[in-house]
């Protein structure tokens, strides 16, 4: 693979030829500065040699010791006559030409190892920084691989590196997101449906309203009684369009998250004759009795309000599958894992296929009210749940259906503070 030199790499380089030059000007100083120092050295030697001989032959003339001092030939001797008396070993080995001469051959010596040295290592940083990029190109491959083909790890390539560690962390991301993005169609696809759904459930009642209006607008004459059904059906159905946009803002509060439960500590029995109050006309209106056998001592650590609307709907589901005459039974548990409430009814009952799709919304099983919309299950699982209880159903046909809800005690806070 050639080398891509990008800005980053560029700059590398740059910083590395900088080290370079500046390591090769600084031995180079170095060196002059010992030459300085070993030139004034000798200088000082030789100065003290010429003072010390004018001094002890002063009939000499100075002439004749400059010429004797600038005079060549006689080294081996005049060595040896030094060493004999132990005097200047470090300098007597060479003239100070020659000791030049080595400080050159010193300084070119140290100039060639520093350049084969950082061309060694200017390769070596090119061969490590080319494995590099090989690597993020088989990093950006296994990329689209993931994107084309799905979620593979490949184990068997991993390395105890840097590089390894964000392809692991880049496949983590990449399943996220997948599933982000394949969660978010199928939201997408599930608004589609419900917002059909909507329009199916909001269709018929608009219509049949519209139909009546025109009917109470054309026929000034209609007879008392007929105008007065008319009427009746008119706010059935307004009444049952309220009820579903309700409904629907409630869900979509949940389903936004908008919605803060605020928990405390509610008497069970309270809550359940507060359903039971706002659902007796209806109870009344088709003969059902309600019976309820709940422990006084018994509370719950709920949201009251909502809570309150999920009971409704379940005991208002029980009215209506109960036969005429017939009895709604509200009953409470409690033991060491949880507390417990049971809405029970005595009606047709439901099949196991049924139950399975019950709580979906706008679902309408085969024993389902003609203006039902199917949407009061759907909520009361979902405002059970996002307490961290339960909402199941058991069932058979022919014989009643009954609603558990289910809080445990670990979503409580702690056993010591509830209330008396």
């Amino acid at each position: 693979m050639k080398m891509v030199w990008n800005r980053e790499l560029k700059k590398l380089a740059g910083i590395f030829l900088l080290c370079f030059f500046i390591g090769i000007l600084g031995m180079n100083l170095c060196m002059a500065a010992f030459g300085r120092d070993m030139r004034r050295e000798y200088s000082a030697l030789l100065a003290a040699v010429f003072g010390n001989v004018a001094a002890s032959y002063p009939e000499v003339a100075q002439e004749e010791l400059v010429s004797v001092l600038n005079a060549r030939g006689n080294e081996a001797s005049g060595a040896d006559i030094l060493r004999r008396y132990g005097i200047l070993d470090g300098y007597a080995g060479a003239s100070f030409a020659g000791q030049e001469n080595r400080l050159l051959l010193l300084s070119v010596s140290a100039d060639i190892f520093l350049i084969l040295l950082f061309c060694a290592l200017g390769i070596l940083l090119y061969e490590y920084f080319k494995r590099q990029q090989d690597k993020i190109q088989g990093l950006e491959s296994y990329m689209e691989a993931l994107n084309r083909s799905g979620y593979r790890l490949e184990v068997e390539d991993n390395a105890d590196d840097e590089l390894s560690g964000l392809r692991n962390e880049l496949y983590k991301l990449t399943v996220y997101l997948k599933e982000q993005t394949n969660r978010a169609l199928e939201q997408k696809r599930m608004l589609a449906d419900a917002m059909a759904d909507i329009s199916h459930q909001l269709k018929t009642p608009l219509t049949s309203a519209t139909v009546l209006l025109d009917n109470l607008s054309e026929n000034e004459d209609m007879d008392k009684a007929v105008r007065q059904r008319f009427l009746s059906e008119l706010t059935r159905q307004i009444t049952g369009m309220s009820w579903l946009v309700t409904a629907i803002l409630k869900l979509s509060k949940l389903d936004a998250g908008m919605v803060e439960f605020r928990s405390s500590w509610t008497a069970g029995k309270t809550l359940v004759w507060e359903v039971l109050q706002r659902l007796e006309v209806a109870a009344e209106w088709k003969g059902v009795t309600f019976s309820v056998d709940f422990p006084e001592e018994m509370k719950l650590y709920v949201d009251r309000k909502w809570t309150e609307e999920a009971l409704l709907n379940i005991v208002k589901n029980a009215i209506e599958h109960s036969f005429e005459g017939g009895a709604v039974e509200i009953s409470g548990e409690e033991n060491e894992v949880y507390r417990q409430i049971a809405v029970r009814d005595h009606g047709e009952g439901i099949g196991p296929e049924e139950r399975r799709n019950l709580f979906r919304r706008f679902y309408q099983g085969n024993a389902v009210r003609e203006d039902s919309i199917g949407i009061g299950l759907a909520m009361a699982r979902e405002i059970v749940e996002r307490q961290g209880g339960y909402l199941s159903v058991d069932s058979c046909r022919d014989g009643g259906t009954v609603f558990l809800f289910r809080f445990l005690h670990g979503n409580d806070p702690r056993r010591e503070n509830e209330p008396e």
